[in-house]
């Protein structure tokens, strides 16, 4: 028979955090020891697992067997694959705790469960200072990611700084990488943080941060434009309310699109606001809407950039925001003219701006209305006055100089009767100089009461003609309101076949056909009667 040759056994120790680069290296376990060994340690590199031999071990001369009988350049070199396990031993035995490790993700995707990332550090200029693979197993990845998206609302995404728990890994194969145990979600928002009061504070020292606050919004807003993610809800919400506004012909709202997460934010908002000035400088707007909608707060990280904040802050007109929640906050809500928590906010805003200034034209227009009819009755009680006021003094007038004539004709009539037997001839002359005293205040009288006549009446004429012509500017402005003026801003207005105006839906409902008046010309329409019993035109 052949004999057996004995086999040898060499126990390691190895830590348990390093028990698969052991078993990768050949190690085998003794389930009774509770030990890794290497079996027939002649046939191995001792070289590779320098870190875990004995000290009774470690001693030995780390040449193989055979050795001694090769060429002089095989003693004297390794072997590519042995360097790198040397290199992989080391490693292991210089980082056998896992470490923390701040780094940015620059690359990430996942294939079978398994995560894998590309992590770097850059300096300020954008410059790469280190970068290496790092993955997360399939089988702490759903839990750690589940545990980041709790605590931050987002999961991991290319741009985030992350702060990670690894394990330092290196293979001959493969190269060096970590594998991640931990992620501190609380460095991300930290980060974050951190960068919006870099932000907020060089704002403020320039000079922008209450910049647009300062802009007047308009009383009157008649063309509004709108910056949003094409496909946001927070846009269809807030389009419910604005198209209605828009058909009702109050007020004009214009559409832009950009990214409002991911690399492409920077880049689609620049040219969304370019795009605003192109508009802007053809037909100036009132307000500028920014709008996306609820989202996580990592979501909306890419919108905290100080080239955003900055043109905000600079906006020729007021800038209206409703990019997250009450609870999210963004640098561009900071800068903002007004912030409103929800796009649906924002148009509510609207809607009540638009109310409250078309009920105060109201109330200005009964104010005119009114002034007006009563500044016309008061012109004509003043007037009144004034034509009783002249007959009266002219009437007192005539009273009094008549009781001043009747004593001097009196007295005249005496004398004349006295001195009737003097003499013919000087009858005649003392006649007319009775004549000439008795009638030359008469005459001086009518003239001043003529004059005075003259001088009144002009009076009352300017009295009248001013009054008259104040009701007619008073009339003008009034007028200047009326149909052919809205005409001319947009409105339309419904009438009948026959010319009267058409005052609800329910009117126009029960006609088979109206017209409408534009400002350039009228045009017939039929209403749409809907088959349920909801009147509707």
């Amino acid at each position: 028979m052949k004999r057996l040759k004995r086999q040898v056994m060499l126990y390691l120790e190895v830590p348990f955090a390093q028990k698969e680069l052991a078993k990768q290296q050949g190690a085998r376990w003794d389930p009774l020891k509770k030990k890794w060994y290497l079996a027939d340690p002649e046939n191995h590199d001792l070289t590779l697992f320098a870190a875990w031999l004995p000290q009774t071990t470690s001693s030995l001369p780390l040449e193989q067997p055979g050795l001694l009988d090769a060429p002089l350049a095989t003693k004297e070199s390794l072997s590519l694959a042995e360097l790198l396990q040397q290199v992989q031993v080391k490693l292991q035995a210089q980082f056998s705790q896992a470490i923390w490790v701040r780094a940015e993700i620059a690359n990430l995707s996942e294939r079978r469960g398994h995560l894998y990332l590309e992590l770097s550090e850059n300096n300020d200029q954008g410059q790469t200072l280190a970068s290496c693979r790092a993955m997360i197993w399939a089988s702490a990845a759903e839990k750690m990611m589940a545990q980041f998206e709790k605590a931050t609302g987002s999961t991991l995404k290319e741009g985030q700084k992350v702060l990670v728990q690894v394990q330092v890994n290196f293979h001959e194969k493969f190269g060096f990488s970590l594998v991640v145990q931990d992620i501190d979600p609380s460095f991300t928002l930290g980060e974050i943080e951190a960068n919006l009061i870099a932000m907020r504070q060089k704002l403020m020292k320039e000079g922008l941060y209450e910049a647009n606050k300062q802009q007047m919004l308009a009383g009157d807003l008649f063309r509004i434009a709108v910056i949003s993610p094409p496909q946001a809800a927070g846009l269809g919400d807030f389009r419910a309310e604005a198209d209605k506004l828009q058909q009702l012909g109050l007020c004009e709202f214009v559409y832009l699109h950009s990214a409002f997460q991911g690399e492409q934010v920077l880049a689609e908002m620049q040219s969304a606001f370019m795009a605003f000035e192109a508009f802007q400088q053809k037909q100036p707007f009132d307000a500028l809407v920014i709008i996306r909608g609820g989202g996580a707060k990592l979501d909306l990280n890419p919108l905290n950039h100080y080239e955003l904040a900055k043109a905000i802050a600079l906006m020729p007109i007021p800038v209206l925001t409703g990019i997250g929640h009450e609870r999210d906050n963004t640098i561009l809500d900071e800068v903002a003219h007004t912030r409103f928590d929800t796009p649906s906010k924002v148009i509510h805003g609207i809607w009540q701006r638009i109310s409250q200034r078309a009920k105060t034209a109201i109330e200005h227009w009964r104010q005119i209305e009114s002034g007006a009819v009563k500044r016309l009755q008061k012109s004509v009680s003043e007037l009144n006055q004034l034509k009783q006021q002249l007959e009266h003094h002219q009437a007192r007038s005539l009273q009094y100089w008549q009781h001043q004539l009747d004593p001097l004709f009196a007295r005249i009539q005496a004398r004349s009767q006295q001195q009737l037997g003097q003499g013919r001839v000087g009858l005649d002359y003392l006649i007319q100089q009775i004549y000439r005293q008795a009638y030359q205040p008469i005459a001086t009288i009518n003239l001043d009461l003529t004059a005075q006549h003259k001088q009144v009446r002009q009076l009352a004429l300017k009295a009248l003609s001013f009054y008259r012509q104040q009701s007619k500017q008073t009339l003008g402005y009034v007028l200047s309101s009326g149909p052919k003026t809205q005409l001319q801003r947009g409105f339309a207005l419904a009438k009948t076949q026959d010319n009267q105006p058409i005052l609800s839906v329910k009117q126009a409902a029960q006609l088979n056909q109206f017209k409408l008046e534009f400002k350039d010309g009228e045009l017939s329409v039929r209403p749409i009667k809907p088959n349920n019993n909801t009147e509707s035109v």
